[in-house]
């Protein structure tokens, strides 16, 4: 068994289910772009009448985790309890690593694998990917979203060009391979259309990070404005589309993952141009689009 089959073989023995739960009442000025209103009431959004690329996160999004975001943004101990030596480690590492790289980009992104080469403690034989997989499975364990599967499908049965630009690492996209049966290329996302922070050393939501996606939407003869992005996370995902001249949707069907940053002055005031209550509203939304274009 090679490296990566081991490490999906890991990621289906090791992962612990994640109950995904719908979130409170979400602000007033957002129900009327409420997909599950749009449906019950028969409308059709007219943002979405031009779409022919959908582009989504991951974290919070496909997949719910219980950190609402891949594990390099740990959130604090819910016990008040001080970081284990390992999670002191691995928070240290984090961030020399983002402030050497605030001299390229407002939001650097690390490599895992890397930092848990150099850990101390790493036992003997054990590479520093595996550790760092192991870690998470154990500190961010992910379950696939409701809806997400047939959702991709769907989409893609619609003639819609897939892609994903996501804050990811190495073995983000093995979870599509152990709860799909498949990787994001064989389930339809275009190659060129997908974006992993780990790759670039950025992290949404950095314009470049978008724009290594959007050249190739360009070069495939689409407009930036016929693209939505799919995400969780109100800065990260919507002001992040948005910033670069996409449609930008927010996913609010979890309300672990679901981030409004309300305090943040860039999201006070941003509205999304759809909220969707679940992932299987999308494929009905634009399919309806579609047919009243």
């Amino acid at each position: 068994m090679n490296e990566e089959a081991r490490f999906i073989s890991l990621i289906r023995d090791q992962t612990k289910e994640v109950a995904v739960l719908p979130p409170g009442a979400l602000p007033q000025r957002f129900e009327p772009l409420r997909s599950g209103n749009l449906i019950r009431n028969h409308q059709v959004d007219e943002e979405l009448l031009a779409i022919r690329v959908v582009l989504f996160d991951i974290y919070g999004t496909l997949f719910s985790s219980a950190a609402g975001e891949i594990s390099s943004e740990i959130p604090p101990n819910p016990n008040n309890a001080g970081p284990d030596n390992e999670t002191a480690f691995f928070r240290k590492a984090v961030l020399e690593r983002h402030l050497a790289g605030y001299a390229t980009t407002p939001y650097p992104e690390v490599r895992v694998e890397e930092i848990w080469a150099s850990y101390p403690e790493l036992p003997k034989g054990m590479s520093g990917a595996e550790f760092a997989l192991r870690y998470e499975l154990a500190h961010n364990p992910v379950t696939p979203m409701p809806g997400a599967f047939p959702c991709i499908r769907e989409l893609g049965q619609a003639g819609l060009a897939l892609g994903i630009v996501s804050n990811a690492q190495f073995f983000t996209p093995l979870l599509f391979n152990a709860f799909f049966g498949a990787g994001p290329v064989d389930l339809g996302f275009a190659p060129d259309l997908i974006a992993y922070s780990y790759e670039h050393g950025r992290a949404k939501p950095d314009p470049e990070l978008f724009q290594v996606v959007l050249k190739h939407v360009q070069a495939r003869g689409y407009r930036i404005d016929e693209c939505l992005y799919v995400g969780n996370d109100m800065l990260n995902d919507v002001y992040g589309a948005k910033n670069v001249g996409m449609k930008g949707a927010l996913f609010a069907g979890d309300r672990q993952s679901l981030r409004l940053r309300e305090d943040n002055p860039l999201c006070r005031d941003l509205m999304p141009d759809l909220i969707l209550d679940s992932l299987s509203d999308l494929p009905v939304l634009i399919k309806k689009g579609h047919s009243h274009g």
